[in-house]
């Protein structure tokens, strides 16, 4: 697992050694049901899968960030 992240008004991504999420009960069981969504479409689709949005899902307030799962990428970029 690793993390990403973008610094505001910037497009390049920096690696992350924390993340801290400030979440409401209900924006934390959003969250987990946007990661359990993601992990079965990652298991259906195996190496075809890519990443999926936050903010493309159900349940997504437009006051939150988008957060973005993706498969992990091997050093060489190659995404196999």
């Amino acid at each position: 697992m690793e993390a990403y992240g973008f610094v505001h008004n910037s497009d390049e991504a920096i690696r992350l050694s924390q993340i801290s999420l400030a979440l409401t009960p209900e924006a934390m069981r959003a969250f987990a049901a946007f990661v359990a969504r993601a992990a079965a479409e990652m298991a259906r689709l195996g190496p075809d899968y890519d990443h999926v949005h936050w903010q493309d899902q159900p349940g997504w307030d437009q006051s939150w960030p988008d957060i973005q799962l993706t498969k992990v990428y091997p050093a060489n970029g190659n995404g196999s």
